[in-house]
């Protein structure tokens, strides 16, 4: 059976240690399935699927406060920026697993990050679920929450947290 293990990325150093990290372990544990596809021809394949997810805002996301209505066209450069970041993450985090050997697909689902990542993980099988923490203190949290706080506790699989002190020397 193959497992998937999905990992969850932004524009945050944090995030791109989680993804490190995943791909790290995940290579060192691999004993790579052989499968023959001919008699000439052999071909290995990972017995898990790696599945980077980013969480794209959207330019209704953005406040511009109470006094600022934003134009079509500003709607419409913020969207285009947001996607613009969207590939500069994948990009970053598909570099990170070329350098491991890892096969990844990706995906992104748009909204509020912590409810969007345990959602699409379900949605998609995971079986581990690894995100970066922030290491934000407790106001921060207390004010915006903390998105891997919030995986750990709704998560339908188990979540790995992967914080600074992993990749600090």
């Amino acid at each position: 059976m193959v497992k998937n293990i999905v990992v969850a990325v932004d524009e945050s150093e944090e995030s791109m240690h989680a993804c490190e990290w995943a791909c790290k372990h995940l290579s060192a544990i691999e004993t790579p399935k052989v499968i023959e596809t001919t008699d000439i021809q052999q071909q290995q394949q990972q017995s898990y699927n790696m599945i980077l997810i980013h969480v794209q805002s959207t330019a209704s996301s953005v406040s511009a406060g109470p006094a600022y209505i934003l134009s079509n066209q500003v709607f419409e450069f913020l969207d285009l920026e947001a996607k613009r970041n969207t590939q500069r993450v994948l990009n970053r985090a598909l570099h990170i697993c070329e350098r491991y050997g890892v096969k990844a697909e990706t995906h992104v689902v748009i909204g509020e990050a912590k409810e969007k990542i345990c959602e699409a993980a379900a949605k998609l099988g995971a079986h581990l679920l690894v995100v970066g923490s922030h290491g934000h203190g407790g106001f921060i949290r207390a004010i915006r929450g903390s998105v891997s706080d919030y995986c750990t506790r709704n998560s339908k699989c188990p979540v790995v947290v992967v914080n600074k002190k992993v990749f600090s020397g």
